[in-house]
């Protein structure tokens, strides 16, 4: 993309996975942003954000989980979440070696969005910021008992079945050329392993559970319309964070993916997440991370 120094690259994680990772370079950037992503795409479906941000001076990395986009990694699947937390720690210190001393900001958008509250909860809030997109810490679709009960059975004897996510496209944008891109994507997955199951649900908990410890400047975007994930997680995270520095906007007919809606409604997503990220990365909030 004109105005960036696109790269990319691949790290090694703990237990020796591949992760194909990229990144947006600026010779001499105000901020930095750390992308995680959702579940089932890639880290190549970002380019609205990156168009918001081409004129900020601010530089994005970004990577495929494990088992997505063109990391390794049986699709969809994992044996803890702290994998995740783990891989992403890889990317966040690339990219703060990279850019070093300038503010970082982590943004997690679906699952992605529960990884980067979990990191936050991990690796401590030294950060200029969290944003979470649309996070995943509560299904729209309320999962019955036995279903459940199910899942945390086969995610001891068979942690690795794959099942189908139930994941609809026309539920992520109400574009219709979004939608067709990603059923069209060869790098988008709808698969899932019965122990990620589990392990994203009780992410998800904790998430929730623990959201009063969260003290970081934080942004929260969702769709009320979101039919994949329940917008009311955000709401409860909003209420119970004791960040001084927080805000929330819900948009009331917006889907999923709000930063991939039609062009009007998006546009307005992401001033606002462009507006906060400049704000968030000036020279006193580098000082003020130090």
């Amino acid at each position: 993309m004109q105005g960036f120094t696109h790269k990319t690259g691949e790290l090694i994680s703990a237990d020796g996975i591949r992760l194909f990772y990229q990144s947006w370079e600026k010779p001499d950037p105000r901020g930095i942003i750390v992308l995680s992503h959702g579940v089932g795409e890639h880290s190549s479906r970002y380019h609205n954000l990156l168009q918001a941000v081409n004129t900020d001076d601010i530089a994005v990395y970004a990577l495929d989980h494990r088992g997505h986009g063109r990391s390794e990694g049986k699709r969809g699947h994992i044996m803890s979440f702290d994998q995740y937390l783990d891989d992403f720690d890889l990317l966040v210190k690339l990219a703060q070696t990279h850019n070093p001393g300038r503010p970082t900001i982590i943004l997690g958008h679906s699952m992605g969005g529960v990884i980067a509250f979990k990191y936050i909860l991990k690796y401590g809030q030294n950060f200029a910021g969290l944003i979470l997109s649309s996070a995943g810490f509560k299904n729209k679709v309320e999962i019955p008992a036995w279903k459940t009960k199910a899942a945390l059975f086969l995610s001891k004897i068979w942690p690795s079945l794959s099942m189908p996510t139930g994941i609809e496209s026309q539920l992520l944008s109400h574009d219709k050329k979004v939608v067709q891109a990603y059923s069209d994507d060869p790098l988008v997955h709808d698969l899932v392993s019965s122990r990620w199951y589990t392990e994203f649900i009780a992410a998800g908990e904790e998430c929730l559970a623990r959201a009063g410890e969260l003290k970081l400047p934080l942004l929260i975007i969702h769709g009320k319309g979101d039919g994949i994930v329940d917008y009311q997680g955000s709401t409860t995270v909003m209420e119970k964070a004791q960040s001084e520095d927080k805000e929330i906007h819900l948009f009331d007919d917006l889907y999923h993916e709000t930063m991939n809606e039609t062009e009007q409604e998006r546009n307005k997503v992401l001033k606002i997440i462009s507006t906060w990220i400049v704000n968030h990365t000036s020279p006193s909030q580098e000082a003020n991370e130090k």
